[in-house]
């Protein structure tokens, strides 16, 4: 594995989307190899400091951006 189809490979194990045998490859290569171990590691603690980077908007404010997206569509319909 090259080092950059192991960065892609570990953004992907880290959100759960790589497919099975890459992470069975994956998750051998860091039981081998201290280095990919230390990778994934960091990668896991980046994910966590992102994770807490970005605000949850409240639910008034998702109601106001369905609503003008409905009115958006509703006006959008009335045009064609």
């Amino acid at each position: 594995m090259s080092k950059t189809s192991t960065n892609n490979d570990i953004v992907k194990y880290i959100y759960n989307e790589l497919e099975e045998p890459n992470t069975l490859k994956l998750n051998f290569k860091a039981i081998t190899d201290n280095q990919v171990k230390d990778d994934i590691s960091s990668f896991f603690e980046v994910k966590s400091y992102l994770n807490t980077c970005f605000e949850t908007p409240s639910d008034s404010v998702i109601n106001k951006i369905k609503k003008c997206m409905i009115r958006s569509r509703k006006e959008k319909v009335f045009k064609d």
